[in-house]
């Protein structure tokens, strides 16, 4: 029982000094189908995508998070994907491969509703070897803690018309468990998201983006993400986002050739982090492909940033 108090205050103090139970962008067209897994196949052309952030740089155990996904079209309904992800936070790392899909159904000439499923297998392991403590060889803290391979399932469902977009899902459910006690309370809590955007043409050559996403976790702060984002040619991106209580920053990207799109966030913590550390970097690569789809009298928009 002493193992187990001490290993949740490990977790809690990880939850706490890190805000956050899973990876949260800047760029979350990379990463839309790990919001939410009815933005599978929402997309008009299949893609590849890969995303790194190595965040709070100069920090000891900062968080690292590598994703890459495939969104594809199976049919002009049915959308199908994966995702892969790493993540590491302190002591805590966080293997995970899902499975997505979703069917999309047009509502009228202008609007499209998506439902979407995923499945996921995961591992989470802690390295208390590697952390410092005042008892010198503490039996309790030399060996690694692993969950084992862990099943978890979620859900979404998306509206979208040719310049807005409404998402809300739950895309983790599920208990996270070491040594069959529950630890929902400091790692991977189950999460509701809450999302919405526009894609505002301004004049020939210039569209207004704006984003926004809501995300609700058990005993964290409340995360609230704004991104504003200018597209110049449908090829130049150029934005700035806030994180509600966490950080401002920029964002770039440039569609290079049909085929590929990379693009680059910064962002600076404006809470009490920024005595610790100054800056996060996330770096993006998109690979789409296969011939553009227009269905139901329009083409899809482009979500997110």
């Amino acid at each position: 029982m002493n193992k187990i108090f001490l290993i949740s205050g490990i977790l809690l103090s990880i939850s706490t000094i890190f805000g956050q139970s899973d990876p949260s962008y800047r760029q979350n067209q990379f990463n839309a189908m790990q919001l939410n897994p009815a933005q599978t196949g929402s997309n008009d052309r299949n893609e590849i995508n890969v995303l790194t952030t190595e965040s709070w740089l100069g920090m000891d155990g900062a968080p690292k998070t590598t994703t890459a996904s495939g969104n594809f079209n199976a049919s002009n309904r049915l959308g199908v994907g994966f995702i892969a992800l790493n993540d590491q936070i302190g002591p805590v790392k966080t293997n995970r491969i899902g499975i997505s899909s979703a069917y999309h159904l047009p509502l009228n000439k202008k609007w499209k509703m998506s439902i979407g499923l995923n499945g996921t297998v995961s591992n989470m392991s802690v390295d208390l070897p590697s952390l410092s403590t005042t008892v010198v060889g503490d039996p309790h803290m030399m060996s690694m803690l692993n969950t084992g391979v862990q099943l978890r399932a979620g859900w979404g469902i998306l509206l979208y018309h040719k310049k807005f977009f409404f998402g809300a899902s739950q895309p983790t459910l599920g208990k996270v468990r070491f040594m069959n006690s529950t630890m929902d309370k400091f790692v991977q809590s189950q999460s509701f998201i809450a999302y919405a955007g526009s894609d505002i043409p301004m004049n020939k050559q210039w569209n207004f983006r704006p984003n926004i996403v809501y995300r609700y976790v058990t005993n964290m702060p409340t995360y609230l993400d704004i991104a504003s984002v200018f597209t110049y040619a449908k090829k130049l991106d150029l934005g700035l986002s806030y994180q509600l209580l966490g950080s401002i920053g920029a964002v770039v990207g440039l569609e290079i050739n049909k085929t590929l799109y990379i693009g680059y966030a910064y962002s600076y913590p404006t809470s009490a982090l920024s005595s610790f550390t100054s800056q996060s970097h996330e770096l993006a690569l998109r690979i789409r492909f296969g011939k553009s789809k227009s269905t139901f009298g329009f083409q899809n928009p482009r979500f997110f940033n």
